[in-house]
Protein backbone atom coordinates (compact mmCIF):
# COMPACT_ATOMS: atom_id res chain seq x y z
CA UNK A 1 0.00 0.00 0.00
CA UNK A 2 1.23 3.47 -0.84
CA UNK A 3 -0.20 6.83 0.14
CA UNK A 4 0.85 10.13 -1.42
CA UNK A 5 -0.43 13.24 0.34
CA UNK A 6 -0.76 16.26 -1.93
CA UNK A 7 -0.50 19.73 -0.41
CA UNK A 8 -0.62 23.18 -1.98
CA UNK A 9 2.22 24.50 0.18
CA UNK A 10 4.65 22.51 2.30
CA UNK A 11 4.74 25.20 4.98
CA UNK A 12 0.97 25.47 5.51
CA UNK A 13 0.19 21.89 4.43
CA UNK A 14 -3.07 23.07 2.87
CA UNK A 15 -4.68 20.08 1.11
CA UNK A 16 -4.50 20.01 -2.69
CA UNK A 17 -7.84 18.33 -3.29
CA UNK A 18 -8.37 19.63 -6.82
CA UNK A 19 -4.94 18.39 -7.89
CA UNK A 20 -5.60 14.96 -6.35
CA UNK A 21 -8.86 14.65 -8.27
CA UNK A 22 -7.25 15.76 -11.54
CA UNK A 23 -4.40 13.28 -11.11
CA UNK A 24 -6.87 10.51 -10.35
CA UNK A 25 -8.84 11.11 -13.56
CA UNK A 26 -5.72 11.41 -15.73
CA UNK A 27 -4.34 8.17 -14.31
CA UNK A 28 -7.65 6.40 -14.87
CA UNK A 29 -7.57 7.43 -18.53
CA UNK A 30 -4.19 5.66 -18.75
CA UNK A 31 -5.39 2.50 -17.03
CA UNK A 32 -4.28 3.14 -13.44
CA UNK A 33 -7.06 3.10 -10.87
CA UNK A 34 -6.70 4.17 -7.24
CA UNK A 35 -8.71 5.93 -4.56
CA UNK A 36 -8.38 9.42 -3.17
CA UNK A 37 -8.71 9.39 0.62
CA UNK A 38 -9.41 12.41 2.83
CA UNK A 39 -9.68 14.55 -0.31
CA UNK A 40 -5.95 14.82 -1.02
CA UNK A 41 -4.24 11.46 -0.39
CA UNK A 42 -3.65 9.21 -3.39
CA UNK A 43 -4.06 5.65 -2.07
CA UNK A 44 -2.58 2.90 -4.21
CA UNK A 45 -3.14 -0.73 -3.26
CA UNK A 46 -1.46 -3.03 -5.78
CA UNK A 47 -1.93 -6.80 -5.55
CA UNK A 48 0.27 -8.68 -3.10
CA UNK A 49 1.86 -10.48 -6.03
CA UNK A 50 2.75 -8.15 -8.90
CA UNK A 51 5.40 -8.30 -11.59
CA UNK A 52 8.07 -5.65 -11.25
CA UNK A 53 7.33 -4.37 -14.76
CA UNK A 54 3.65 -3.88 -13.94
CA UNK A 55 4.52 -2.06 -10.73
CA UNK A 56 6.97 0.22 -12.50
CA UNK A 57 4.45 0.94 -15.27
CA UNK A 58 1.89 2.01 -12.66
CA UNK A 59 4.39 4.24 -10.89
CA UNK A 60 5.45 5.76 -14.22
CA UNK A 61 1.81 6.59 -14.97
CA UNK A 62 1.44 8.17 -11.53
CA UNK A 63 4.64 10.18 -11.94
CA UNK A 64 3.57 11.46 -15.36
CA UNK A 65 0.14 12.51 -14.10
CA UNK A 66 1.59 14.33 -11.08
CA UNK A 67 4.02 16.12 -13.41
CA UNK A 68 1.20 17.22 -15.70
CA UNK A 69 -0.98 18.56 -12.91
CA UNK A 70 1.73 19.89 -10.62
Amino acid sequence: MLGVELVQDRATKAPAGAAAEAISYRALERGLSFKVAMGNVLTLTPPLVIAEGDLMRGLDILEACIGEVG
